[in-house]
């Protein structure tokens, strides 16, 4: 298992937990309703969340077939968060605001959390890769055209 699955379902589990304890809190509050919307919105969230996954290991791929899936799994991701909440909300099934707010949670730990952590990866291994080529390491270098 890659690296960033491996934080992708660590941190999943984490928002999970912190989805159902939130989901506690509602409960006592307000009703199952509110509960019960909170949880379904962490529960589409959470997918679009580890879906992240997919469209990470598409998109660093060799092979631009897999590139391109990357790219329309990212679309893919968002077309699926409309549906999974616009559909219920729309129908009443569910309250919205719950719904949306579970959603929000696990989308603003995903943007705080995973999203920064996967970008530091990417910088370091195109440092190591930059380091690798240089045979000079602790000391300078001089270069003189002749």
């Amino acid at each position: 298992m890659s690296a960033h699955w491996r934080l992708a379902l660590r941190c999943a589990a984490w928002v999970a937990v912190l989805a159902v304890l939130a989901a506690a809190i509602v409960f006592y509050l307000y009703d199952g309703a509110q509960a019960g919307a909170l949880l379904y919105g962490a529960g589409a969230g959470l997918v679009s969340f580890v879906s992240m996954a997919f469209t990470v290991s598409w998109l660093t791929a060799r092979s631009r077939i897999w590139q391109a899936m990357g790219v329309a799994s990212f679309v893919a991701r968002y077309g699926f968060v409309v549906v999974a909440l616009a559909v219920p909300a729309y129908l009443g099934l569910w309250p919205a605001v719950a719904m949306i707010g579970g959603f929000g949670g696990v989308y603003l730990a995903e943007n705080l959390v995973f999203l920064p952590v996967m970008a530091m990866g990417m910088l370091s291994k195109r440092s190591e890769k930059r380091d690798a080529g240089n045979p000079v390491v602790g000391r300078v270098e001089r270069r003189v055209e002749v």
